[in-house]
């Protein structure tokens, strides 16, 4: 645990529930993203996806408040694509994102990784904002469509990871957890 939170490696069968629970209570974003309420099966999609690792954030009390998805080597090896981030509406605006992802891009470092890519819904400005100031640069905007069908655009953005430096004890944790809170 890191300060108020730490970060585990989910697993399909024990943190289902939670996690299903944890995209209904943002259930802005999926609305975002496929133009309609939380689908039943949100959370288990993620899970199916091949090669994706999804990590959760818990709170001191082991309560699940944010998730982050992400593939190694993507999309080229050195290179790795982060899917998610996610955090609980009452856990926003108080700096745990940017935490999280300091410690996130110091760790990507440390496995020997060059660059993060992540896309971001066009209409999220509130996001874009956000990944901007965490050293993203705009790429290129494209056209995308989720997998219920819902269009949108997305904008691709990129962050080099090899001059991050050192996180301080506050931000810095392991993904390297087996911790497996409570479900």
């Amino acid at each position: 645990m890191i300060d108020d939170y730490y970060v585990a490696r989910l697993d399909r069968e024990a943190h289902l529930r939670d996690f299903q629970s944890l995209y209904e209570r943002c259930s802005d974003y999926h609305e975002l993203e496929f133009g309609c309420p939380t689908r039943p099966t949100a959370a288990d999609d993620d899970f199916t996806l091949a090669r994706n690792e999804v990590y959760g954030i818990y709170s001191q009390h082991s309560e699940l408040i944010g998730a982050l998805e992400f593939l190694r080597d993507y999309p080229k090896p050195e290179e790795w694509w982060i899917g998610l981030l996610m955090l609980d509406p009452r856990v926003r605006n108080r700096g745990l994102g940017a935490r999280v992802c300091r410690s996130t891009f110091d760790w990507i470092a440390r496995e020997g990784g060059k660059a993060v890519w992540i896309s971001v819904l066009e209409a999220n400005e509130a996001a874009q904002r956000f990944w901007l100031r965490m050293g993203f640069v705009e790429k290129e905007r494209q056209p995308y469509v989720a997998q219920n069908g819902h269009e949108s655009r997305v904008v691709l953005m990129k962050r080099e990871v090899a001059s991050v430096s050192p996180a301080t004890s506050r931000d810095a944790i392991s993904f390297a957890s087996t911790r497996s809170p409570s479900s």
